[in-house]
């Protein structure tokens, strides 16, 4: 892989390719570098945490409960099969 980090000074751009590319299907990708920066900005502003925001309507006396509710939840379940 070849990765070349230019500035370009006119519309024109000349490449030379290595011989051992010759013959091959190669890519060439141009996004100007400052645009990534946006767009990673943007991306960490997006990334709010929900941490939290249902405490208001958390039940002390059911915490206790949690351990075991997967396990009485399936019992219940195949319970009612019977």
């Amino acid at each position: 892989m070849i990765r070349k980090v230019i500035r370009p000074q006119h519309t024109n751009l000349t490449i030379s390719i290595p011989t051992n590319y010759i013959d091959r299907e190669v890519e060439f990708i141009m996004f100007p570098l400052d645009e990534q920066e946006i767009i990673k900005e943007k991306r960490k502003e997006k990334k709010k945490s929900l941490k939290g925001v249902f405490n208001q309507y958390a039940d002390d006396s059911k915490i206790s409960l949690e351990n075991s509710a997967w396990q009485n939840h399936i019992i219940d379940k195949f319970k009612q099969n019977d």
